[in-house]
Parts: structure tokens; sequence; C-alpha cells
């Protein structure tokens, strides 16, 4: 036995330096050794998820228990981040996890501290680059939260750091999910092939393999994000990132792509599988700028389950307003409910006084009078483009040549009797270059006094100039005209990443004025001030191609705000969003209202659209304006039969392609097709039909 023990030290004494771990347990006089090889790893745990941290290379895996799903790091390099540095002159992108030095540390049960000194961009290591992030594991549920601490850049130029890198990823076709991104209302990017028509799938297996499938969102802006968070799911699990309120990443997403534009300077082909994936770009120039994000993990969860938990975290962070308390404090609010919602154009804000297309203040009133007495539209927003003899930003006079204050009051007088709304075209953030009395003094300037932002025609003027130059002309005109509504333009689309003070004070201002307030480019962080949005960020066309609507933005705040269509692309348009009937089906599914926009000269043509409108979609707003959008799926393989069920208890199912599809129920729904079930348990259903008259 005695011979036994010290062969045993002896071995232990050995494997001790190859970094090996050694135990022995004795049974019945006889020795079992029992050998193990040290993981290099560090461990976060509570009840829900399971965090690994590699100390080789930095990176960390989260297992979400529930369901056995393993989130591994970035499948590609093995890089717990991409940075971003001027190297010699020339930008490169460094893989962290090649640095000189990976220090882990575990501070405590719940966190972990990630350092990463000296990488190595090829043979030369760069001296004094430090990076240091941070995982925070919270004891009470299936969320960690990421911070990078800190980027310090020694004698080189750092620009962005992308942590954690190709996190959350989908294989494509191995994994069946979807990206999810909320921009616009929202869209789901699938990881795996699908039925759809052929001219599409060539679209869609091309953009994968493109850099249409690769690129970078802003966090808001008019083209950026609706909403701070993103994320993927496959059948197992889901995860969400939600970005901390201080911080404001871009959003990089990588849909089916395998990441060829990372060879295509070399000449090579990408080694890489094709993925599905979204990362956040921190801005390292904005060195005193958070820099957090919180994934929270879901099992079996969806786009739909992702949307609820954000929902939570809107209403914690204030920015939940409900549209029945925003009804209790005005009353007209309750109009929006089933509205129509009409822009007429006239030229202005382009133009004054555009020929072919102006109106006078009496043909306004006869199409009010025409879509309430004829058309029998009993909910309707009538926004009048062209009412000023001067162009934006100076809201005032109303113009005498199409009827002056009279004329235009006796319209809007109409619409009060019909119980209608009506507001101006109004816009404080620009001066035309084509406007005789075109200012530059309204320009923001640098500290040097330059002149700033000459180059964005609708968002040229001074954040904090704009408030005056709405003061200067909105009471007048609400004295004047008796207005109970007021639609600004374009301010609220921009978010700099910058004080915006400016911004809010004007908002603060319009809610002050008690009217029913819009605007355009709706996004979350002005939900408090207004009561509708005249349609969200704009949809990137090149994520157009590979993915699907959802509402994602509806699912957190349709029962906050009244989303419409945006003037730029009415229902009455066929554009990449689809034309009337696809339009309408889906404004049905996703709780939007109608939006119908003309030239005078057009209004007649629009007759046919604003009484589908009115006969199928508004009944269904109507009931459904206040109520939470509670769920939404696609029930078939190609994603155009879909459901939807709002907290009022209506239930719609519409088909948005051209083919009959089936419920797993059995239940029919043609072409073009919907069904609702209202509260009351009353059915309606119809389709619509492409038809000829000769």
């Amino acid at each position: 036995m005695r011979k036994n023990n010290k062969m045993i030290n002896g071995m232990r004494l050995m494997v001790a330096a190859f970094g090996i771990l050694l135990f022995s347990s004795f049974s019945g006089g006889k020795s079992e050794v029992v050998v193990k090889v040290k993981v290099a790893a560090i461990v976060l745990e509570n009840k829900w998820i399971k965090v690994t941290v590699d100390e080789k290379n930095g990176c960390f895996s989260v297992l979400e228990k529930m369901s056995g799903q393993l989130w591994n790091p970035d499948p590609w390099e093995q890089a717990a981040g991409t940075l971003g540095v001027t190297v010699n002159g020339k930008s490169e992108s460094l893989n962290i996890s090649k640095s000189k030095t990976i220090t882990v540390v575990k501070k405590s049960n719940q966190v972990v501290t990630i350092s990463f000194a000296n990488p190595v961009l090829d043979d030369q290591t760069l001296e004094g680059i430090t990076i240091e992030t941070e995982l925070r594991l919270d004891p009470t549920m299936a969320k960690l939260d990421v911070e990078v601490l800190s980027c310090k850049g020694g004698k080189y130029k750092l620009a962005d750091l992308r942590y954690p890198a190709r996190a959350f990823s989908l294989e494509t076709d191995v994994d069946k999910g979807a990206a999810v991104i909320p921009q616009k209302q929202g869209v789901i990017c699938p990881s795996y092939i699908f039925p759809m028509n052929g001219g599409s799938f060539c679209m869609w297996d091309d953009a994968t393999y493109t850099a249409k499938s690769s690129g970078s969102l802003d966090l808001f802006n008019a083209s950026g994000l609706s909403m701070p968070w993103w994320g993927t799911y496959n059948e197992k699990s889901a995860v969400i990132g939600i970005v901390d309120e201080a911080s404001r990443p871009k959003m990089f997403y990588n849909i089916n792509n395998n990441g060829q534009y990372l060879y295509n300077a070399e000449g090579k082909m990408s080694p890489n599988k094709r993925i599905a994936y979204l990362e956040p770009i921190w801005n390292l120039k904005k060195e005193k700028q958070a820099k957090i994000m919180s994934y929270q993990f879901i099992p079996k969860g969806t786009y739909v389950d992702m949307a609820k938990v954000y929902r939570k975290e809107a209403i914690k962070r204030g920015f939940f307003v409900s549209l029945e308390d925003k009804a209790k404090r005005d009353p007209n609010v309750n109009k929006l409910a089933g509205a129509i919602y009409m822009g007429v154009y006239g030229a202005y804000p382009h133009y004054v006084e555009m020929p072919g297309m102006t109106f006078t203040f009496k043909e306004l009133s006869e199409m009010i009078k025409t879509t309430h007495d004829e058309l029998k539209v009993d909910k309707a927003f009538f926004h009048a483009w062209g009412v000023f003899s001067n162009f934006v930003p100076n809201c005032w006079p109303i113009n005498e040549n199409l009827g002056g204050v009279s004329g235009l009051k006796e319209a809007v007088d109409l619409t009060k009797k019909y119980g209608y709304l009506y507001s101006s075209y109004h816009a404080y953030s620009a001066t035309l270059e084509n406007d005789p009395k075109f200012d530059t003094g309204l320009f923001a300037t640098d500290d040097k006094g330059k002149l700033k932002n000459t180059g964005s025609r609708w968002a040229n003027i001074d954040q904090n100039k704009q408030l005056a130059l709405a003061q200067k002309s909105l009471d007048k005109e609400i004295a004047a005209l008796g207005l109970q509504a007021d639609i600004t333009d374009i301010s609220f689309s921009y978010f700099a990443d910058e004080d915006n003070t400016g911004y809010y004070n004007l908002a603060k201002y319009l809610d002050s004025k008690g009217l029913v307030n819009g605007t355009e480019h709706g996004q979350q962080q002005y939900i408090p001030y207004f009561d509708m949005f005249e349609g969200m960020t704009y949809l990137n066309s090149s994520l157009d191609q590979i993915s699907h609507r959802a509402p994602l933005f509806n699912l957190v705040f349709h029962d906050a705000i009244g989303v419409f269509g945006k003037i730029q692309d009415p229902d009455n348009q066929i554009s990449e969003n689809g034309d009337f009937a696809v339009k309408s089906l889906r404004n049905m599914l996703f709780g939007i209202g109608s939006t119908i926009f003309f030239s005078p000269y057009e209004f007649d043509g629009m007759k046919g659209m604003i009484k589908m409108a009115n006969e199928v979609v508004s009944p269904v707003n109507k009931e459904t304006f206040f109520a939470e959008l509670v769920s939404h799926e696609y029930l078939s393989p190609d994603f155009n039969l879909q459901k939807s069920k709002f907290s009022s208890g209506t239930e719609v199912i519409a088909n948005l392609g051209p083919v009959m599809q089936k419920t797993k129920e059995g239940l029919e729904i043609p072409g073009f097709g919907y069904q609702v079930t209202y509260k009351s348990g009353k059915i309606t259903k119809g389709s619509f039909q492409v038809s000829y008259k000769n």
C-alpha cells in the first residue's frame, strides 16, 4: 500500500507540471486512479443559464438550461470581439482574441472581467492597446449584462469595437430560426430556405451571397432601428439583446452570409459556413458613452416573446404611455380609432402654389364632404399640404389666393361636424434652397462658426432653433382655425448621437397644445409626446429581399401609439411593401391604420380604395385601437398565412399570397383573403380580387 501511495504521489507531481489534476480513491484495498484534464475556463451560473468563459481566447458561451440550447461564441475566427484600428495609415480589423495577454478574473459569483492587451496583427504586436470588458450574471433571471468598460489605443487610433463578435449566431439551413430586427415595424430574417415564388427565391438566395445580406443600421434616425434591441432564435431557444439607455451602438447584420466580404480584398475564398448573426458596433470615438447590452434567454422563444420582454423594459424606462390615458387627457384621440389618414398634397412644403397640384380651400371642403356623404367614411384624418403662402419653416400666413383664413376654417369646421380630424402640414427642421427666403442663419454651426448639416435638405436647421419657429406660427393657426390636431413633420425622424434637448423641447411644446399630436418616422422615444405616428423608420431595401415583415413595434407599443402608413408610401401606391391588397391585409394583422395620399386631381381615382379601406380595415382598427397586440404568428411555410390576436378578443387571419392556404384546423383562406373574428363573436371574411371591365 505504501508503495502504491508513493507511486501515486509521484504521478501527481509529474502530471501537475502539465496542468493535469489527479485524484485517487481506494476501494476494497485496491487503488483506483481517475485522471481529468484541467479545463481553462471560468463559469458563472444560476438556475437558468450557465456562462462559460474560455481563458485562452476570452470568448464566452451561454447554456440555456431549460431547453439545453448552447449559444456558442464566434464560429468563424473564435474572436471575442473585432477591433477597428488605424495601423500605418490603413484601417484594419483585429481579432482581439489574438492578443499577447488575455486575463480573465472572476470577481464574484456573478461577475467576470476579461482584459485583452497588445493584440497581434499578422506578425506585429500593437503595444499599448488594451480592452477591458465585464460579464454580469443576474442571479434572479436568465439575463447577462455585457459591458465594454474601457478601450485604450496607446499610440494607435481606435475606431470601433464589435463586442461580443458574431455571438448567438444561427448556422444557415442547420438552425431553423431567424434574426429579428426592429426596423420600421420590424422584420425577421429566416436562417433557412423556405418555399417562395421562384423570382423571389432568386433575389433571396443571390442576396445572401452578396453585400445585400450584410450591413449596419443606426439606432433610431430616419432609416435606423425603431427600438433599441435585436436578437436571434431557433426551434429551442431565443436570445434578445437590449441596449442600455445611455448606449448608442450601431447594429451590424450578417444574414446567411459566409463572410466573403472579409476576404475579397485578398482575392481569397471564404472558409466560413453561412450564418445569421447580429452584433453591436461600439463607437470608440465616444469614449465616455456607455457600452452595455443586456442579453435575456427565452426557452422556446420567438420574435413575439422578444417583443414582450422589451415591452416590460419600455414600460420600466417610461416610454410607454397608453392611448387610453392619452384619450382621457384629450377625448379627440378617440377620433383616431378606425380613421383613414388622408393626405392631400398641394405642393407645400416643396413649393408654393405648384401648378396642377394646388387646391383651393373650397375644393378641400368638397373632398371632405364627398368622403362623408358619398363614401360613407365616419372616421378620417385630413392632412393638407399646401395651405400657407411661405415655405417651411415659416408655416404662416394662410394663403389668401386659396381662400384665406375664412375659406380654410370652413373646411376645418366641416371636419369637426363629421367627427374628423384636420391638420395643416408643419415642419420646422428645414429651410429649402429653392425658397426665396432660404436662410442659412438657421443652420447649426460648429465651434469655429462653420455651418453644419449642409448636406441634409430636410434636417439642416439647428434643433435648438426649431421651438421658436413653431411658437412663431402655430398658436396663430390654432386660434384662427380652432385646430384639434397637429402633424409636425421631419424633426423627430432624426435623433442625433448628441444632446437632443432641442428636439425634446419642440415635442414638449407641441404636446402642451392639447391637440391630437402626430409626426412621421415613429420611434419609441417620442411616444410620451405623440398620439399617432405617420409611418415608421424606412425599411432598408436590402433587408427587404431577405426578410419577412413582423409587427415588432406594435407587439410592444400598439396600445400606446396609433400607427398609420407613410405619406411617401401610402396604401394606394404599389411599392416594395406591396399593393393595396397586401398593405390592407397587413394593416389588419398588425393593427395599423389605412393611409391614402393623393394630389387633388387624383381624388376621384382614390374613391374605390377609400371605400374598401373604410369597409375592410377601419372596423378592425376601430375595435383594436386601444388594445394590446397580444400575438402574431406565421401559419404557412411561405410566411404568407398569418394570424394575430388582440387583447380586445379580436382575431385576424389573413393570406398575403395569391394561393389559397389552410390553417392546421382546416380553415381555408383564399388568396389575398381574410377572416376576422370580432370580440362579439361576429365573423367577417372576404378577399381582394383582380378584376377586368370591358
